[in-house]
């Protein structure tokens, strides 16, 4: 019997609703990282369709670097200093929530794939605010990855 899962836009749209209810959309900065092989700049594309969903101004950017100064410089003070009111701006890339960036973030997610769960980064999945499960790229599925 097939199982139902809900499309990638739907869940995406969640994951904007729930940013949008835990920090705001007041130029947030979100930070996306994830395993080697996953496609970080379409989960990107797909969590600004998300906000735009919910009439919220979002944009993608790729990470120049893990360097947390370089990207303070050359992303998030930009995007803070040029207005206020709502915006967000969704940062991708590898070792973006890395120990040293972490604190850049309002909120993160750690994104996986089946292949390669054996390597996960439990310190960098404990430290995202949720992990997104793309095996199936179609239909994402959001994780709660707690200790209960």
């Amino acid at each position: 019997m097939a199982r139902w899962a809900p499309e990638e836009t739907d869940t995406m749209a969640a994951i904007a609703s729930e940013v949008i209810a835990q920090v705001g959309t007041n130029r947030t900065v979100i930070g996306i990282d994830g395993q080697d092989g996953v496609d970080l700049e379409h989960v990107a594309a797909a969590l600004v369709a998300g906000f735009e969903q919910h009439g919220i101004s979002a944009m993608a950017a790729a990470a120049p670097s893990a360097d947390v100064d370089e990207l303070r410089s050359d992303l998030v003070a930009p995007f803070r200093s040029t207005g206020a009111g709502d915006g967000v701006l969704v940062v991708h890339g590898h070792g973006v929530l890395g120990v040293g960036a972490r604190g850049l973030w309002r909120w993160s997610m750690w994104v996986e794939q089946e292949s390669g769960r054996l390597e996960r980064r439990a310190d960098v999945k404990i430290a995202a605010s949720a992990v997104l499960d793309v095996t199936d790229p179609e239909h994402p599925r959001r994780e709660w990855n707690d200790a209960c």
